[in-house]
């Protein structure tokens, strides 16, 4: 990966910008920027000491690590053999209030100057640079948003790859699937997979939504088990090497009644139209506007939702969005999700899902698997 280009070009947006440096969290920005390994925050807060304070500052000549030492004993000895990352501050656990961090920054002259933060971001750290060092701090999340936004070949290549694998998760899992199966059992076989598969962790927990007379009056409460006549329906990815994929099909479990399979077709027509709409120069938001005109010109748009997808990369859910009001302008090398659905309660989720790459002449979807629909008795 191109880290070095990376910071050149974050450097170029915060002089631009007036900033004298740019700090981000733990997370997959650092990650990007540096290929420090992200500090995993795990399904409950983490709340290891110092974590708070730990996080990625750029300047225009250093690239500096904040982390909590016995986190970085994990993270230091694996950076790049050619890091771009100039100095390593790592707290000892008896700093609990930032004490290290605050000396760092004074140290680097950053007190009463303009320094960028993004969203994931602790107010911990944004409140002691504004109320010990005066630092002007301001939101610098749409620069990191838009330089991670367009990926490089390497970067589609992972992402093609790992596309691949969510196809072949989904066969296997496939085998698994009928009457009286567990959804939990089905979910933990998935992460399982990933994880088989090469994997370091799943995208998020997976998802198998068996939904029929006997589940829930809303969506989201979910059957515990696959019955003939429910809609099962998979949400699902892994994370391989650092890059999130997002993966969705809908299996019918017995023969489906019509509607729902004229539903089906609905959703894939729906999907074709947002991802022919993926074309470099377009604002985000009429791919969204493509996909949902065909469902509610046949009369469906109550059972919509949701917006058509969402950018994806190092995190799954990542800007920009395909929404209303998205005004972001498509480039080739752009990646998101195109997934339309149909949430009929007490019938079924209808849902098809897959990783699109934007190029000049429209989407072009990285996976592989069967968007038909599947039948199993």
């Amino acid at each position: 990966m191109d880290y070095a280009g990376r910071i050149a070009k974050l450097r170029a947006k915060m002089e631009k910008r007036g900033l004298a440096a740019v700090f981000t969290g733990s997370d997959s920005s650092w990650e990007y920027f540096t290929g420090a390994k992200r500090i995993s925050r795990g399904p409950t807060p983490y709340r290891q000491s110092s974590l708070e304070w730990a996080g990625l500052l750029v300047t225009e000549k250093d690239v500096i690590l904040f982390i909590p030492r016995l986190t970085g004993m994990s993270i230091l000895p694996f950076l790049p053999q050619d890091t771009v990352i100039t100095g390593q501050v790592a707290f000892a656990d008896s700093d609990l209030d930032g004490r290290e961090f605050i000396d760092e920054l004074r140290r680097l002259g950053l007190a009463d100057r303009r320094v960028g933060v993004n969203r994931d971001v602790s107010a911990s750290a944004v409140l002691s640079m504004e109320e010990r060092l005066d630092i002007k701090t301001e939101d610098a999340s749409d620069i990191i948003d838009g330089l991670r936004a367009v990926k490089d070949a390497e970067e589609i290549a992972l992402m093609r790859e790992n596309s691949r694998i969510a196809d072949r998760v989904f066969e296997k899992i496939m085998g698994e699937v009928r009457p009286g199966v567990s959804t939990r059992l089905l979910e933990r076989e998935i992460e399982r997979l990933f994880e088989e598969e090469g994997c370091s962790q799943p995208s998020f927990h997976a998802e198998a939504v068996s939904m029929g007379p006997k589940s829930g009056p809303i969506f989201g409460m979910n059957h515990d088990k696959v019955e003939k006549g429910h809609v099962l329906s998979f949400d699902f990815g892994g994370c391989f090497q650092g890059y999130c994929s997002d993966f969705g099909r809908t299996v019918f479990i017995g023969e489906p009644e019509p509607e729902l399979l004229a539903c089906h077709r609905l959703v894939m027509d729906s999907q074709r139209a947002g991802i022919e709409a993926l074309r470099a120069g377009g604002p985000a938001w009429e791919a969204n506007r493509a996909s949902r005109q065909v469902i509610e010109e046949a009369g469906y748009g109550a059972y919509y939702l949701h917006r058509l997808g969402h950018g994806i990369g190092k995190d799954v859910h990542e800007r920009p969005f395909l929404c209303e009001g998205e005004e972001t302008v498509l480039q080739a090398g752009m990646l998101f999700t195109a997934e339309p659905s149909l949430i009929l309660i007490r019938r079924g989720w209808i849902r098809v899902e897959d990783v699109i790459l934007v190029t000049e002449n429209g989407g072009e979807c990285l996976g592989q698997a069967t968007k038909e629909p599947i039948i199993v008795e």
